[in-house]
């Protein structure tokens, strides 16, 4: 595997897709990561990698380690908050298990998680794909926020109900707040360790939960 190291423009603007070709344009630019890699992975394909490393971080030592699928929740320095961040779509459709397997082999070259294990973030659509990449490497993760989202395969509640799953969701988001619901209520009888948060009148794009908000949940 190759990697190129790239920078990003300090003041990007960001937008993030939510629902395919529907999308969303972020009122103020995502932090800047403190350092970005294109990985190849095989047949030809590549995948960027964005690091957000606390102040002093020690590449020998243990730190809780966050996937994210993108920048929507990142406008703030998430690594203030004692956490490596990594922006790592490893549940988009065109990487496979193997995929995503080989980057995670990777980053556990530059970070140590802790536990030996990482969390993942997802948010709406996106949410398929982190569930079936953890689902099918469950192994290798602690657990699971979503804001919002769910499992679509009935295989995935069984094989992840042994991490933390997390639900954030807006009382006004209709379709996502019922299935987070349900989602929730199936992790129960699992006997999951499982909380849902119901954000007091919120929509769908909870972007008042992009800073630190967000990062206080995490670490809860």
């Amino acid at each position: 595997m190759k990697i190129q190291t790239l920078r990003k423009p300090l003041l990007a603007l960001v937008v993030v897709l939510l629902f395919g070709p529907m999308s969303l344009a972020q009122d103020t630019p995502a932090a800047t990561p403190d350092r970005t890699e294109i990985l190849n992975l095989s047949a030809g394909k590549t995948i960027e990698l964005d690091y957000y490393l606390p102040n002093g971080f020690n590449p020998q030592r243990p730190y809780p380690v966050m996937l994210a699928p993108g920048d929507f929740f990142l406008q703030d320095d998430p690594a203030a908050f004692g956490w490596v961040v990594i922006q790592a779509g490893i549940g988009d459709p065109r990487f496979s298990t193997d995929n995503a397997n080989a980057v995670l082999d990777h980053l556990t070259t530059k970070v140590v998680p802790r536990g030996g294990k990482f969390h993942m973030m997802e948010y709406s659509a996106n949410s398929s794909g982190v569930f079936r990449i953890v689902a099918a490497l469950r192994n290798r993760f602690a657990g699971i926020l979503t804001t919002p989202g769910h499992p679509r395969q009935r295989s995935e509640y069984d094989a992840v109900k042994q991490l933390k799953i997390r639900f954030i969701v807006g009382e006004r988001d209709g379709y996502w707040l019922l299935e987070a619901k349900k989602a929730h209520a199936q992790f129960q009888k699992l006997g999951t360790d499982t909380e849902i948060e119901i954000v007091e009148n919120g929509g769908h794009v909870l972007k008042h939960l992009a800073v630190a908000p967000q990062f206080k949940r995490i670490d809860t």
